[in-house]
């Protein structure tokens, strides 16, 4: 059985019926894909707390707007950031990053490559985006967090 295949079995084995599309909480987490980052158990919560958007760095995106466009269309009214300390994002540079993956693959990145070189500015900017987007119905609750990976403590920074 290869790697893939047990990961498969283990979920089918472990799998939770009867979840909720939206989340009890009514909140929705932006976070990064760190698997030291695990909003769920951060927060003190279970799994159908919080609907969990996860992308390189936990950067408020395009792609991260358009989910939570979909979280509060399902009940979310709440909305918290939480990046991390130690982030891969934050050591090499997008231009950097884009130009090694299309030399190794040959093909060209249609798609924007994101960094940033510092935490809390990156944190603000992308809180004040969301409190700010017309496309958001709620965005009066919206917290920037940063989790320290060492020292496993979520420290407000924006509320």
């Amino acid at each position: 059985m290869t790697g893939s295949e047990e990961l498969i079995r283990q979920a089918r084995s472990t799998a939770e019926g009867g979840l909720p599309k939206s989340p009890r909480r009514n909140a929705a987490v932006i976070a990064c894909i760190d698997a030291r980052v695990r909003p769920e158990l951060i927060l003190g919560g279970e799994p159908g707390d919080y609907h969990v958007i996860r992308n390189g760095g936990g950067l408020v995106t395009d792609d991260a707007l358009r989910s939570l466009m979909v979280s509060q269309h399902h009940g979310t009214n709440q909305i918290i950031v939480m990046m991390h300390t130690d982030c891969a994002a934050m050591a090499y540079p997008a231009t950097v990053e884009k130009a090694r993956i299309e030399a190794e693959t040959g093909e060209r990145i249609t798609f924007d490559v994101h960094d940033f070189t510092d935490l809390e500015t990156e944190l603000r900017r992308g809180v004040e985006l969301l409190r700010t987007t017309p496309l958001l119905p709620n965005r009066d609750r919206v917290r920037g967090t940063i989790f320290d990976v060492d020292t496993q403590r979520l420290t407000t920074v924006i509320d």
